[in-house]
């Protein structure tokens, strides 16, 4: 009874995954587009503005705060992510002839997914510069400083290896240190599943949270300069963010395998919370203080005498985030047919968005006078074109390549 009942959970994630990655998408175009179009840097320069102006300043602080959680929409891609990769791994070894995990052919399948559409977006966004520079948001300065920089910011780009030299890490695109923080995390998916085959989901899942946490308050500790900082604890490196990916492939895991939470296991409760986090109403109040918890945490750690905060806020607000929309979306069930469609192709909006904006933005100035109606617009635009190019992708690999592939 357990096994059905853990199985029809699943099945129930699964589908409703599409639309998750859908909203997530969507929250991260209108909060880059946000800090775009007002130069917003804080929550507090939304209370500040709305707090002191009158009552239209105050209906633009509530739209304005609405964008502004997307700035956690990374949260949800990297716990499906997990969830994602986790049941396929589990379906390879498990109903499938095929009972050993290769790690080479796992690599490469992933490298293959990510690597040539993320070069196909640096390609547009390089036109787009030759173009008009004023198209490209940041990282521009770059072009300035002579050929072989130019040169080493497109290879470090290239490689995903901006994650790691500050001066290239929002060169193009300010967006895309999260396709360098995914191949990360796919590169050590095979450990991760070492573990979980050595010892238990639930020693991997505490592990998880531990790693995350002890590197999240080292970086606090560290007498780095404030870019650093920031840029270590969003994700330049794996361990900041670890928890949440290993969340999500436990999740998947936990409810796939049959008996899975051995009583032998001194840690399996840890695990049960988190099923019951995601998976039962009752516990949606918990999840609500979770978020809230972890956004007053992000909040406060702003000032640098509350850094420390910093340090427990991305697991909070991504586990109760993910529980908290999740249920949202099961209730809502009219929105999920628009919000996959978008999630389907949310790799493609990710990649580009931030050179399309900018752009459209522009144009639209001229013409549509009111803030918010050419907000929506852009923001419309914006998803519409990403999606486009990863159909035109899809297809073109389809058609030339597919036999190659098979």
């Amino acid at each position: 009874m357990q096994e059905n009942c853990d199985l029809k959970h699943y099945e129930r994630i699964s589908n409703i995954l599409p639309a998750v990655k859908g909203l997530a998408i969507l929250m991260i175009v209108m909060y880059h587009l946000l800090m775009y179009s007002q130069n917003v840097q804080s929550f507090s320069q939304i209370i500040t503005f709305s707090s002191t102006k009158g009552l239209a300043s105050l209906v633009d602080g509530l739209i304005s705060t609405f964008c502004y959680l997307g700035k956690f929409g990374v949260h949800f891609f990297l716990i499906a992510s997990g969830f994602g990769l986790g049941a396929s791994w589990w379906r390879q070894t498990h109903l499938s002839s095929k009972k050993y995990f290769t790690t080479v052919s796992f690599w490469q399948r992933r490298l293959l997914r990510l690597l040539p559409l993320y070069w196909l977006a640096i390609g547009l966004a390089l036109i787009l510069f030759l173009i008009n520079h004023d198209l490209i948001p940041y990282g521009k300065d770059i072009f300035t400083q002579g050929g072989v920089e130019v040169f080493t910011a497109i290879l470090a780009t290239l490689t995903t290896f901006r994650n790691l030299i500050w001066k290239y890490y929002f060169f193009l695109n300010g967006a895309w240190w999260y396709v360098g923080l995914a191949i990360q995390l796919y590169f050590i998916f095979p450990f991760l599943i070492g573990c979980i085959q050595r010892w238990s989901y639930s020693i991997l899942l505490l592990g998880s949270l531990i790693v995350s946490l002890l590197y999240r308050g080292l970086v606090v500790a560290l007498p780095l300069n404030d870019l650093a900082t920031n840029l270590l604890l969003r994700g330049s490196l794996f361990p900041s963010r670890l928890f949440e990916f290993v969340f999500g492939l436990v999740l998947a895991i936990v409810l796939l395998e049959k008996n899975t939470l051995k009583n032998s296991d001194a840690f399996n409760s840890f695990v049960r919370l988190s099923k019951n986090l995601v998976l039962k109403p009752s516990w949606l109040g918990f999840n609500i203080f979770l978020w809230v918890l972890g956004f007053v945490c992000d909040w406060v750690s702003s000032s640098e005498q509350w850094m420390i905060l910093r340090v427990p806020s991305d697991a909070l607000i991504g586990v109760g985030e993910f529980g908290l929309i999740f249920h949202l979306l099961c209730s809502v069930k009219w929105a999920n047919k628009w919000l996959s469609l978008l999630g389907n192709y949310s790799y493609g909006i990710f990649l580009t968005h931030m050179n399309i904006y900018v752009g459209l933005w522009f144009v639209m100035q001229s013409f549509i006078h009111s803030y918010w109606v050419r907000f929506a617009l852009v923001t419309l635009i914006t998803c519409a074109l990403g999606m486009f190019l990863e159909l035109s992708y899809n297809w073109v690999v389809k058609k030339c390549f597919s036999k190659q592939l098979a």
